[in-house]
């Protein structure tokens, strides 16, 4: 391994609404987790009009209320995408003026998550915001040279997309599909007066179909979590799940999953313990179709809000005394679309259901746009569910078991690339990584 190389592993879970990813740095062991809005402001600007000093990289790469991720304003090149424009990302990309804002489609007919170019530069972007950090974090100052990283990463694509996508989808960030030489991606990092170039080369890509990968995770985890969350939810409801323990679920081999996201809701089926692309499925809308409809009819509550991530982070927010009134009126403005999302999620996972036969033993609920919908989807759940439980996990955690069943498929192939491949235990367990 070369000392003058970075490595990192990560898992991206690159949502319609939201990145959530968690990045390991493998000589250090320094790990982040990455939460932002998946938006990007673009401009033709090549600089900001006052970037920060470089001594102050120190300060911001180490204070984590400043959230690096959610302030990173850089230029790609690569053949991912088209253009070298300046890109700010996350948070600060929500209260740019005068640039063209950029979130993933959520509308029907949109184009798949993998076809938009978004997918690509927020995964690009926060693999080179991370070396940075770990650089100036170890060094105490900006570099002086370009940044060298190898990246092994876990990532997701909806069910659909994860049939037809996969293996085109990873090739495009390793170049091994039609290529004998790697893809090199150069993004050049500007938020201060130096700016500094990283050089990515992505070594082993893994993609997993979303709620797959939150599946694997719950599993992964073993009893630990699975005693968390029936305490969790026995906390909310009394009674629930009674003689129902860790181990049973844990145990469990034929499971349906309902991920409510932004753009979509995935139902993965499991079968015997393994996935079950015939009887899993994708619905091509999730919470944020039901934002993006509240956009259309702004004028009407006298509301000005210019994007769809917008709405979602100021819904999000406990309103203070000064803003309640707009809170409510927000909330009013979304709620009657709400019904119609969960009469189709209901509907499919139904169809779920007869695929699946009466061999499943329990549903999971997850997802970030679980949590805004639980009033109505949770009994609509459960009387067609009749007999089997439901597990409805909170938002507030269960947004994050994508990002972690990814992380989990990445650092486990990465382990056992380096063991030794003769072994039957290493064998198995990347067979195992590639079957998820």
């Amino acid at each position: 391994m070369s000392t003058n190389t970075i490595h990192l592993t990560g898992g991206i879970d690159v949502g319609n609404g939201y990145v959530k990813g968690t990045i390991l740095n493998t000589k250090s062991e320094a790990r982040d987790t990455i939460d932002l809005p998946s938006a990007v402001v673009a401009t033709p600007r090549q600089s900001p009009k006052v970037p920060m000093e470089d001594p102050t990289a120190v300060e911001v790469m180490a204070d984590t209320e400043l959230d690096f991720y959610n302030r990173l304003d850089c230029s790609l090149t690569t053949p991912l995408i088209s253009d070298s424009d300046r890109r700010i990302f996350g948070r600060s990309a929500l209260s740019v003026r005068g640039s063209s804002f950029t979130e993933f489609e959520v509308h029907d007919g949109h184009a798949s998550k993998a076809e938009q170019h978004l997918s690509k530069i927020l995964v690009l972007g926060v693999f080179a915001a991370k070396a940075l950090r770990d650089y100036v974090r170890e060094h105490g100052a900006l570099p002086d040279h370009e940044l060298r990283v190898k990246v092994r990463t876990g990532l997701a694509l909806p069910i659909s997309e994860y049939v037809a996508r996969r293996y085109s989808y990873a090739a495009e960030f390793t170049g091994v599909l039609g290529s004998q030489d790697p893809t090199v991606h150069l993004v050049t990092i500007k938020n201060f007066n130096t700016p500094v170039s990283v050089r990515l080369e992505f070594v082993d890509v893994r993609v997993i179909a979303e709620g797959a990968s939150a599946q694997f995770a719950i599993t992964e985890k073993g009893a630990p979590l699975a005693q968390l969350l029936l305490e969790d939810l026995r906390s909310r409801e009394a009674g629930v799940l009674e003689g129902v323990t860790a181990g049973d679920l844990v145990a469990a081999q034929n499971t349906i999953g309902v991920d409510v996201g932004e753009g979509t809701v995935n139902f993965p089926v499991f079968t015997g313990g393994r996935f079950n692309p015939e009887a899993a499925t994708t619905l091509d809308m999730g919470y944020g179709t039901v934002l993006a409809n509240a956009m259309d009819r702004m004028d009407e509550a006298d509301l000005r809000f210019t994007s769809r991530k917008q709405l979602a982070d100021f819904l999000q927010l406990v309103p203070s005394s000064l803003q309640r009134g707009r809170h409510q009126r927000a909330q009013a403005l979304v709620e009657p679309d709400v019904k119609y999302l969960v009469q189709a999620i209901t509907t499919m996972f139904s169809e779920a259901l007869v695929q699946s036969g009466e061999s499943t033993e329990a549903v999971y609920v997850y997802g970030g746009g679980s949590g805004p919908i639980k009033e109505l989807l949770y009994p609509a759940l459960l009387k067609v569910a009749a007999d089997i439980p439901v597990l409805y996990l909170d938002a507030s955690y269960s947004r994050y078991l994508n990002r972690e069943g990814l992380f989990l498929a990445a650092r486990s192939v990465e382990q056992a690339a380096e063991a030794d491949q003769s072994t039957p235990q290493t064998r198995r367990a990347a067979k195992k990584q590639e079957a998820a």
